[in-house]
C-alpha cells in the first residue's frame, strides 16, 4: 500500500516537472507547488469513497497519482497497473482574477503586504488502467459518482487530511467534468503517446492558494500635512 508521504513526493515531482516545462519564475514555482496538498486531499477522499462503496476498508488504494504517458516504462507500468491513475496533464493561470487586494491591516495596526492568491485551472485526467474492461468501467463509474456527490474540496470540508499544508491559508478546488469531442480525445491520447483507456477528464476550477509570508510592513498613514505656497505673477 502506497504511503501518503510517498504519494505527496511523487505529486511534487510531477508538478515540478510540469512547471519546469513552462519556464515559470522561481517565486511562482513556490506558490504553484503548494497545490500538491490540494490534489492529495482530493485523491485521499476518492480512495476513501471507493473503499466505502466496495466495503473493503484497509485494502490497498485503488486511485494513485502517476504519469499515464509513461506506461512504456516497465517500472512505471507495474506501479500503475490495475489502478485508477490521476495525471496532471495541464495547468493554467486564471488571468481574469489576477487583480486583488495586497495590503492588509495586522494586529499591531500597521499595514502588511502579501502577494495575491494564485488562481489556477488544473486539468486532471482519471484513467481506469485495468486489465479487465468491465472492472475499468466500474471503477470509472465510481470516479464519476464520487465527483457527482462532491464537487468542492477545501481543508474545512476534508475530514482530517493530516497532510503538510506548507503554510497554506486555504484553498478551494471545484471539479468540473469536461466533455471532449472525438477529435479532442484523439489529440489528447496522441499527445500522451499511449493507448486509450476508459477515462474522465476534469478541470479543477480556480484553485485559490495563499500563504502567510509578509513581503513587508509599514506604519499606517495617520495625518496628512498640506503645505501651501503663494504663487505670484
Amino acid at each position: 500500500m502506497q504511503r501518503w508521504s510517498d504519494a505527496l513526493d511523487e505529486l511534487r515531482a510531477a508538478v515540478d516537472s510540469l512547471i519546469e516545462q513552462r519556464g515559470l519564475s522561481r517565486g511562482k514555482r513556490e506558490h504553484l507547488s503548494m497545490m500538491v496538498e490540494a490534489i492529495a486531499v482530493l485523491l485521499k477522499q476518492l480512495n476513501d469513497y471507493i473503499s466505502q462503496v466496495d466495503g473493503s476498508a484497509g485494502a490497498p488504494s485503488q486511485a494513485v497519482s502517476g504519469n499515464i504517458a509513461q506506461l512504456d516504462r516497465p517500472e512505471v507500468a507495474t506501479e500503475l497497473d490495475n489502478h485508477i491513475v490521476l495525471s496532471l496533464v495541464n495547468l493554467e493561470e486564471e488571468r481574469a482574477l489576477k487583480n486583488g487586494q495586497t495590503a492588509f491591516t495586522i494586529v499591531t495596526g500597521d499595514v502588511a503586504y502579501r502577494n495575491r492568491p494564485v488562481h489556477l485551472n488544473l486539468f486532471l485526467l482519471f484513467t481506469a488502467n485495468y486489465r479487465n474492461y468491465g472492472t475499468a468501467l466500474r471503477r470509472l463509474a465510481q470516479v464519476l459518482m464520487f465527483f457527482q456527490g462532491k464537487q468542492k474540496f477545501t481543508f474545512a470540508n476534508s475530514p482530517s487530511p493530516n497532510l503538510p499544508q506548507s503554510g497554506i491559508v486555504d484553498f478551494s478546488l471545484v471539479m468540473d467534468l469536461l466533455s471532449l469531442s472525438f477529435e479532442e480525445v484523439n489529440h489528447l491520447w496522441g499527445f500522451l503517446g499511449t493507448r486509450e483507456s476508459p477515462f474522465a477528464i476534469y478541470r479543477g476550477r480556480l484553485v485559490v492558494i495563499a500563504d502567510q509570508r509578509l513581503l513587508e510592513t509599514g506604519a499606517r498613514i495617520q495625518d496628512l500635512e498640506v503645505i501651501s505656497q503663494d504663487i505670484t505673477a
